[in-house]
Parts: structure tokens; C-alpha cells; sequence
């Protein structure tokens, strides 16, 4: 009985996984038409840009945890009065290549104001200053957006998943005929008769 149980728990992850499988495809097509379509004059790509500046932010964020002078807490105590003004400082040190003043700028950001526009000690800094970068370059325009992140990494994790669910399937159907052999195998605790 227990058997059976798990095997049903098997078939409904497959069932899930599939799911899953389905709804990664989708989202890759749909990556695949804003490409498209990116090739319209009116539009504006700053997938190139952030891109790059994801790229920079990331080494800057291995270089401050591999140095101990930047370690929680050891800069000074927040100097911003506002959202806006450390907003506006933000932006600056994203210009300026000040990388690293940026990273901190945010951690400082977080202890004021906690799950406000800075995220919260959770979330990924990179990603929080891609999106404070993205909204102050785009404020009362139409018609930009910007894709960060490749298709060779979504085309591996499609791969990956695909095999992941052909591996399932075929346990499932190797478990549900060593269930159907064992129904059919005589009882081993009963003894033979004679004729």
C-alpha cells in the first residue's frame, strides 16, 4: 500500500514537472519575441547597458566581501535624510563608476528604511540598484526596456530540465512494472500442493 502511495506521489511530481517544463518553454519564447521585436526603431534597449552594469556590480560586490575593510558595519553611519537625496546619491556613484560606494550606499539604505524602495536585507543588492538605475533612466519615457541575462543560459536550463523530466518518466514507468511483475509473481510464503 505504501508502495503504491509513493509511486502516485512519483506520476503527480512528473505531472508537476512537466508543468514546469511547459511553463520555462513559454517563458523562453516569450524572451524570444521581445528580442523580436527590440529590432523596432521606437524602441529603446538598455539590455546592453545594464547588462554591463550588472556585470561591474557583481565584480565590485566580490571585491568588497573579499576585503575586510568592508565588512558588515565598518562603514560610517548613514548621512541621508531622505529616500530622494539617497537616491540621488545612488545614481551618482553608478555614473561616476563608484561601485562599490553604491553597494554600500544601499546597505546603509536598508537599515533606514527597511522594506522601502531599497529592498529589504534579503533581496540581491546588484538587483535592487539595477532597478533604481532602470526606473531613473526611463521616468516619463515609453518604449524602453531592457532584457539582462542570456539565451544560452536559458537554452542550457531548458536542456537540463527536459533531460530532468525524461529521467522521471522513466522511473516511473520502470517502478509501475516492477509493481505489475509483482502482482503477478507467486506468493513465496505459500507452500506448493501436490497433486
Amino acid at each position: 500500500m505504501e508502495s503504491l502511495a509513493q509511486l502516485e506521489l512519483c506520476q503527480r511530481l512528473y505531472k508537476l514537472h512537466f508543468q514546469l517544463l511547459l511553463l520555462f518553454q513559454s517563458y523562453c519564447k516569450l524572451i524570444g519575441q521581445v528580442h523580436e521585436v527590440s529590432s523596432m526603431p521606437e524602441l529603446l534597449n538598455m539590455s546592453r547597458e545594464l547588462s554591463d552594469l550588472k556585470k561591474h556590480l557583481k565584480e565590485a560586490t566580490a571585491a568588497i566581501a573579499a576585503d575586510p575593510v568592508y565588512a558588515e558595519g565598518a562603514w560610517s553611519e548613514p548621512t541621508f535624510t531622505s529616500t530622494e537625496a539617497a537616491i540621488q546619491s545612488m545614481l551618482e556613484c553608478l555614473k561616476n563608476n563608484e561601485l562599490g560606494k553604491a553597494l554600500r550606499q544601499i546597505r546603509e539604505c536598508r537599515s533606514l528604511w527597511p522594506n522601502d524602495i531599497f529592498g529589504s536585507s534579503s533581496d540581491d543588492e546588484v538587483q535592487t540598484l539595477l532597478n533604481i538605475y532602470f526606473r531613473h533612466q526611463t521616468l516619463g519615457q515609453t518604449g524602453t526596456y531592457a532584457l539582462v541575462g542570456s539565451n544560452q543560459s536559458l537554452t542550457e536550463i531548458c536542456t537540463k530540465l527536459m533531460e530532468l523530466n525524461m529521467e522521471i518518466r522513466d522511473m516511473i514507468r520502470r517502478a509501475q512494472s516492477y509493481r505489475v511483475l509483482a502482482a503477478f509473481l507467486p506468493d513465496s510464503s505459500v507452500s506448493g500442493t501436490s497433486l
